[in-house]
This record gives structure tokens, sequence and C-alpha cells, in this order.
């Protein structure tokens, strides 16, 4: 997972790649019904206003082939929008709350998404957390990040915002993922629920299969079905 690298800070690859970010999320312990999600999302931003669009691998067949389209896509849309005045910004992050942002860790042969935060504390002493999107997903992730911000913010007597507005800022440029996150968390509710009654039809009939009457049914169609076979 390679994550949106600034061109003056990155090698030639990351230079490429400006704009965009490599996204691999798999099943975990926590989450086992979690949606396998492989792809490449352009962000842009431009005076406020984020542009986002996902380039799945599965969608163009292969990783390469999904990081070229998303190479010309991002190139395409830069060209479009005019340079213009940009407006200043405190600290570097790509969900637009200042302090919060979703980056990459390594983590032995991979590489891990988290929502990482920073902030200062009422001794002025900066501190940092992160949260795996891994373990909680990527919209509780920055719901958690938000959070964190607002109560150490709010402890340390700095200026803040409510946590729901940094969250619904937070989740924009990363409308696509969220939304495959919610499909996969509804299908798999959907199977949950279709086991659960399933589960239940079984116990109720075996528990009828059980009384003397459902016994004599079965009885007699065994004795219908024979008589069908031997008189037609």
């Amino acid at each position: 997972m390679a994550l949106e690298t600034d061109g003056a800070e990155a090698p030639d690859e990351p230079r490429r790649l400006h704009h965009i970010t490599r996204i691999d999320i798999e099943p975990s312990e926590e989450h086992p019904g979690r949606h396998p999600t492989h792809g490449w999302q352009v962000r842009v931003r431009r005076d406020g206003d984020r542009l986002s669009k996902f380039f799945a691998d599965a969608k163009f067949e292969s990783q390469e082939a999904a990081v070229e389209a998303a190479i010309e896509y991002r190139d395409r849309l830069l060209a479009s929008i005019p340079e213009g005045p940009t407006k200043p910004r405190k600290a570097w992050s790509n969900t637009g709350v200042v302090g919060l942002s979703v980056r990459e860790k390594a983590e032995g042969s991979k590489s891990k998404l988290y929502v990482q935060l920073n902030w200062v504390n009422a001794e002025g002493k900066r501190k940092a957390g992160s949260f795996s999107v891994d373990k909680w997903g990527i919209r509780r992730a920055l719901w958690n990040g938000c959070l964190k911000l607002y109560r150490e913010r709010q402890e340390a007597g700095y200026p803040f915002e409510e946590p729901h507005v940094m969250f619904a800022r937070a989740q924009e440029p990363f409308a696509d993922l969220i939304r495959i996150e919610v499909e996969a968390e509804q299908a798999a509710e959907r199977e949950k629920a279709e086991a659960a009654a399933q589960a239940e039809k079984d116990r109720v009939e075996a528990e009828r299969a059980a009384t003397p009457e459902a016994r004599m049914e079965k009885e007699e169609a065994a004795i219908r079905s024979l008589e069908d076979v031997l008189f037609g």
C-alpha cells in the first residue's frame, strides 16, 4: 500500500504517483467479513475542494493497468483545474482535518494503513497517536482520530472543532473506500441474518420431526410414494 506522497519529498517512483494512493485492505481477525479492496485512489485538492476517484485492480484486470488509468485520470484532472491561489494550511493532511491523516506503516514485508494524528498538549509538547484501518475499518478509525483530537485539544485549552464536524470532512477524500466498506458490512450482515434464519428453520423442523404426528405423516408420505411406484 503506497500512500500519496508529495513530489518535493519523494524519490522518482513516488514522484510519479503524486496525488495517487495505493490501497490494499484484507479481511482481518477482527473483521473476517470485510471485502478485500485493492486499487489506486486519486485525490486532488484545489482551494478547499476535494476531488477523488478509485481505480480497482479487478476492474482493470491488473494492478499495473489500474495505476496507469489512475495516472492518466490524474493528469487530465490536473490539466483541467487552474492552479490559482491555494489556501494556506497549518499542517500536512490528506483528510482536510489539521493534525489528522491516513498513511501507511511498514510491518515486516507488508504495509498497512493507519489513521495518524498529531496534537500539542497543555504543556506545549507535541504528541501523536494512530488507529489501524485493518482493526477498525476506515470510518471508525477516522472517527476515533477525530474524537481523540477533540478531547485532547479541549483538555489543553486550544481551539477545537466538534468531532462530528471533523469526521464529516475527513470522510470526503475516502468516499469510494467507505462505500466499499459499507457494502461489504451490509453483505456480511445479510449473510449472518440468512444463516440465523436457516438455523431457526432447521431447529423448528427438527422439533416438529420429533413429534409422533410428524413421524406418522412421514410414514404416510412414504406409503403414498410406494403406491405411486407400484400402481401409478
